[in-house]
């Protein structure tokens, strides 16, 4: 049950979450680089703008493209920042911004979700009860008011048939004894109502219902030919006796907004043994927008198809007919209520897993990107930065640099700060290359090669000091 007095969260418009993923998201890559500064006292804000914005922001496509789009563009940014290690900087990055925004945003995701589901599970227990007490209040009725009215037909009928009786007399018993089978029938017309299985309204249902429908119709103006086999409508169930009404309805307004002035056929007959077929023909639209391109006709096949009926609309010879064909007895589902409810319950969790589990593919996505991403910019660095062992030690004093040049890539400008590095010899100008043996050997150590007039006079391993 919800709690009344818990307040309403408002869900956030797309940009104010996107914002707030941007401005949480963007401090993963300088908290990287300047962890050990007064930057650390950004991660409470950030972990709280993370939650928030899964917690009030509705779509999830707005969040995984804000995340990619920062998470991809603080690559380059992290070589275009001041040191010595952009790549090292940008795993952190993503790192951080997996615990201190992702995971948060996932989290206030998952109780958005959870919340939602429990606001939709409320309405169909809701809903449930509602038909249930509806039920009741007709078996009651039924029981208890049907039953008195029927003691007082019988009893007003055993007194019109006294002898003693003068013909007033005999005329107020019958008056009375017609009055209570007509209350009986409404009863049971409301009985009908009340019933989960039963029509919405009180409204005229099947024959006298369409009767009634193309009655004014006329009395408006318009021309309308009606056939209604009454047989066929009064043996169908009050659902589909209802939904008859319905598209006879519809049709009729339609063809007023459409095509005024047309003549307009209305037809109900049995469609096979149990089936009835219901159709509206009218003119061709003399308007530019045409028949069916409103609410009405989907709606009206929305509420055939929980039935088992199906709606046909369209344009035909005569101008634009629209016809109902539905079973005598709705589907069972339809008044099912308790079965229906369990479904709908189950097709809401389904849905709330399904949605967590799209929600949980966003972190697991850009590990998975930013794995591959690595390995990417990893085997390119160690392409043009690296030397491996084996071609160090082949590398002797005394080569010239034009000679090593098809051995040597381009290199990096110097070594790590963790490094130690000796002077340089004198008159020597120095190269450095990273001391890796393949593109998944991680090390900080440094080849350095100095050459004096283009002749190598140096080479030394430098490592962490």
């Amino acid at each position: 049950m919800l709690r009344s007095g818990r307040p309403r969260r408002e869900k956030w418009p797309t940009p104010l979450g996107v914002v707030t993923l941007l401005f949480a998201t963007s401090i993963a890559l300088p908290l990287a680089r300047w962890g050990d500064s007064a930057l650390v006292l950004a991660l409470l804000p950030a972990v709280v703008a993370g939650y928030l914005a899964g917690r009030r922001m509705a779509g999830l496509i707005p969040a995984v493209v804000t995340f990619t789009v920062v998470l991809a563009l603080s690559l380059p940014v992290s070589y275009l920042m001041p040191g010595t290690a952009p790549l090292g900087d940008w795993m952190a990055s993503v790192l951080i911004a997996l615990l201190t925004v992702v995971a948060p945003w996932w989290y206030g995701r998952f109780r958005l979700l959870r919340a939602e589901q429990q606001k939709s599970d409320a309405a169909i227990l809701a809903a449930r009860a509602q038909a249930e007490e509806r039920a009741r209040i007709a078996d009651d009725l039924h029981d208890t008011i049907g039953h008195e009215l029927a003691l007082i037909a019988v009893q007003a009928g055993a007194l019109e048939l006294g002898r003693d009786l003068a013909p007033d007399q005999r005329e107020q018993f019958r008056e009375l004894r017609e009055a209570a089978v007509r209350a009986s029938g409404r009863l049971q017309d409301v009985v009908k109502m009340t019933r989960p299985d039963g029509p919405s309204r009180m409204d005229p249902v099947g024959g006298e219902g369409i009767e009634s429908l193309v009655a004014g119709a006329r009395d408006a103006g318009m021309t309308v030919r009606a056939e209604i086999d009454r047989v066929a409508i009064a043996g169908a169930h009050p659902l589909i006796a209802e939904l008859a009404v319905r598209t006879v309805r519809e049709g009729l307004t339609n063809s007023v907004r459409h095509a005024p002035g047309a003549e307009v056929v209305v037809g109900v007959t049995q469609d096979g043994p149990d089936a009835i077929a219901v159709w509206v023909r009218s003119g061709a639209s003399t308007g530019g927008e045409a028949q069916g391109g409103g609410h009405g006709i989907p709606s009206l096949g929305r509420r055939a198809e929980l039935l088992g009926a199906t709606i046909q609309a369209g344009p035909d010879e005569h101008g634009f007919e629209l016809r109902l064909r539905a079973p005598a007895e709705p589907l069972p589902s339809a008044h099912d209520t308790t079965g229906a409810a369990e479904v709908a319950l189950r097709s809401n969790a389904q849905t709330a897993r399904r949605r967590v589990l799209q929600a949980a593919v966003v972190p697991a996505t850009i590990l998975a990107l930013t794995l591959v991403g690595f390995l990417v910019v990893q085997a390119i660095t160690v392409a043009h930065t690296a030397i491996s062992s084996n071609a160090y030690e082949g590398i002797g004093l005394g080569t010239t640099r034009a000679e090593l040049a098809p051995l040597l890539p381009a290199g990096i400008p110097g070594p790590v700060p963790i490094v130690g590095e000796p002077p340089l010899p004198d008159g020597s100008e120095c190269e450095y290359f990273a001391a890796r043996d393949g593109w998944l050997h991680f090390t900080d150590a440094t080849y350095r090669l100095c050459f004096e007039q283009g002749v190598l006079v140096e080479k030394i391993l430098l490592e962490a000091s």
